[in-house]
């Protein structure tokens, strides 16, 4: 879409409401799901996020917090079947914003069929029919954001899963804490803030023309994923992502003379991240190969606060580009038509 005649390429677009809003929402529905309902009250052996597209980003970054404290596995399964060891001792919390994401639904099923404890979270739509149909517990939130901008209103109940299970707890003042840094770091990144003192303006300007590899270390991979999604969903280009250490052992072999032409890598840092020394020697490779490097600094004193004002930054950066390039981010054609195409076929032809 082109940009309107007299239009800046600093006006805020649509989405920016949502980015802006991430800290209040979060403060406001993590108070809202201190009664939330689990169907058990044992520790569960695994605890299973099933989600797809949007509706994922939040499970990304629990799994990625709890790595650090939780007994058991916690992990997100995208797609239409469970792992083979989902079962009985299991917690499934199928999670779909919009409730009737296929991929979701056949997830939910499959958990059935394996008699695992369910839990839903979702605005309505067929998944919240079934749940309350099959007396599951069901966390309900309205939102009118779009699946990949409702984020604080999944991961504010997740966050309270793992902390009812032991999981990973988390404390009402750090919610806070973080919430408030989230706003103000949001308001420092908005579209009115020229350039020169909006680090994520200035990247966003500078990826005009050229395909982004988002490269952080273990501690900000989900916030890298989701940067490549949103990239991709939002300002419409193809991006990648990348984590270090794991990237220095094979993708850096490809930084090259064709690389320094196409792409450029925008590098998340925080502070205290194990991985600064891997970040450095990327930098010093890239700039002697000509690869543009474009970082940024994400905000936060521990890594709850760092994941989630990265969040902002990399929402912020794919409403910033879209801007500039004078793109509308809220269309998908291209989701919606392969969506379309899937939900036309026999179910025989669909894996589940």
């Amino acid at each position: 879409m082109s940009q309107p005649a007299g239009q800046s390429p600093t006006d805020a677009s649509p989405m920016w409401r949502h980015v802006a809003a991430f800290g209040d929402v979060l403060r406001a529905e993590w108070r809202r799901a201190a009664d939330l309902d689990l169907p058990t009250s044992h520790e569960p052996d695994h605890l299973v996020i099933a989600a797809t597209g949007g509706s994922a980003a939040a499970g990304d970054i629990v799994a990625g917090l709890a790595a650090a404290t939780s007994d058991i596995p916690v992990c997100v399964v995208r797609g239409r079947q469970l792992p083979n060891f989902v079962g009985e001792r299991s917690l499934v919390v199928a999670v779909s914003c919009s409730g009737n994401t296929a991929e979701t639904l056949a997830l939910y099923d499959d958990a059935w069929r394996r008699d695992a404890p369910i839990v839903a979270i979702t605005r309505g739509g067929r998944l919240g029919e079934r749940a309350a149909e099959d007396g599951i517990p069901v966390w309900s939130f309205a939102s009118d954001a779009p699946p990949r901008a409702a984020v604080a209103h999944i991961l504010a109940p997740l966050l309270r899963i793992l902390e009812r299970l032991g999981l990973y707890v988390v404390t009402t003042p750090e919610v806070d804490a973080a919430a408030v840094r989230c706003t103000r770091y949001a308001e420092s990144l908005a579209p009115g803030i020229p350039a020169d003192r909006n680090s994520v303006r200035a990247a966003a300007e500078a990826l005009v023309g050229r395909v982004p590899l988002v490269l952080a270390g273990a501690r900000l991979a989900p916030v890298a994923e989701r940067a490549r999604n949103q990239l991709a969903e939002n300002a419409k280009t193809l991006a990648a992502a990348a984590v270090l250490p794991e990237a220095a052992h094979n993708i850096v072999v490809g930084f090259d003379a064709a690389a320094a032409g196409r792409w450029s890598i925008v590098a998340l840092a925080a502070a205290g991240d194990p991985a600064a020394p891997y970040l450095e020697a990327v930098a010093d490779l890239a700039a002697g190969r000509g690869i543009p490097w474009l970082p940024l600094e994400v905000p936060g004193s521990d890594p709850f606060e760092q994941v989630l004002a990265g969040l902002v930054a990399v929402d912020a950066l794919s409403c910033h580009l879209a801007m500039v390039r004078g793109i509308d981010p809220l269309p998908i054609p291209e989701i919606e038509a392969i969506r379309a195409r899937i939900a036309g076929l026999p179910s025989a032809e669909v894996s589940t």
